[in-house]
């Protein structure tokens, strides 16, 4: 059985923004707003990519939320928006 600690409201609040980033974060993964997903970062922020696990060198590294741009532009456009229970019923027939 997992064990509840006790928290303050700080941590409980902090706990609840931190999960509704994550939240949004994979809701705009999900569809392609570039423009959602890029608000959801600092505009100073340092974002860096690591496209191969053995190089401690980063493949990509930005330094701001407009330098995010073209990185979110490419992956909207390999993305597939999902499809509802409406475009299956369409397709089905």
């Amino acid at each position: 059985m997992s064990k509840h600690v006790s928290i303050s409201p700080e941590e409980a609040a902090d706990r609840l923004a931190i999960r509704e980033l994550v939240e949004a974060y994979a809701h705009c993964a999900d569809h392609p707003r570039c423009e959602s997903q890029m608000s959801l970062f600092t505009a100073d922020t340092h974002f860096v990519v690591y496209m191969n696990a053995k190089d401690p060198t980063p493949s990509q590294e930005m330094r701001s939320r407009d330098a995010l741009a073209p990185v979110f532009a490419e992956l909207n456009n390999l993305r597939t928006p999902p499809r509802t229970s409406l475009d299956r019923a369409r397709f089905s027939r």
